[in-house]
């Protein structure tokens, strides 16, 4: 299936009730010529950008389906997301159950996925809903996150699901001096919270996942 990204970014604009000048400010764009060459077909937008007009326009974004029982189509071959069970992974988690899942599964099709993702292989690849706002503002609460799962171990800087000495986080980790594993929150009113884990520890800390991408949700009233 191949998509008509200007006729998109038309309609979007257009339900925002914006002219291009406009737009181009509320997207970051000097001038309006880039969202005139987006609506021309002349440049193709960044999935960046088509989040940003989605969120500004609260237009939906033309890949992303969420299947529905009553609704469902045969025709179109779709790639499954399901979500992370997390209880099944850590055990006694202790992740925040203020802030529950905003999605079960997302379907994106096929023939998108490489433009969406960067990669048409999900091995592994699961959604998650974010903890709270500690890594703000990296990953906003309400957003949908893509986690990799078959990361079993630290392996670079990142933003990891885990578990340390019966304690289950999302934070961002990352090597220091003499080994050590930095564990921190990109939100700076937690700050107080970041801690350290030393080699010696390392026997006590089990890997979930990896965060890969994250999808900011702000649904805007029409």
């Amino acid at each position: 299936m191949t998509y008509d990204l200007a006729k998109w970014a038309v309609e979007a604009r257009k339900q925002a009730g914006m002219t291009q000048e406009q737009f181009a400010f509320e997207l970051g764009f000097s001038t309006k010529a880039s969202v005139n060459a987006i609506e021309k077909g002349r440049n193709k937008p960044t999935f960046e950008t088509m989040v940003k007009i989605s969120e500004i326009s609260g237009f939906p974004l033309p890949y992303l389906t969420v299947r529905s029982s009553e609704n469902h189509s045969d025709d179109l071959e779709t790639a499954r997301i399901d979500l992370y069970d997390v209880s099944a992974s850590c055990g006694s988690g202790h992740l925040n159950v203020d802030y529950p899942e905003l999605l079960h599964s997302l379907e994106i099709p096929k023939t998108a996925l490489k433009e969406l993702l960067g990669t048409d292989n999900l091995h592994g690849v699961k959604l998650m809903s974010p903890d709270g706002d500690s890594m703000e503002p990296t990953i906003p609460p309400k957003s949908i996150t893509l986690i990799k799962t078959d990361v079993a171990e630290f392996e670079s800087s990142g933003v990891y699901l885990f578990t340390f000495q019966g304690y289950t986080y999302i934070k961002r980790l990352a090597r220091g001096k003499a080994g050590v594993i930095h564990v921190t929150s990109d939100n700076p009113i937690y700050s107080k919270s970041d801690f350290v884990i030393e080699p010696e520890e390392f026997d006590d800390l089990f890997i979930h996942g990896k965060f890969w991408k994250v999808l900011p949700l702000d649904f805007l009233d029409i």
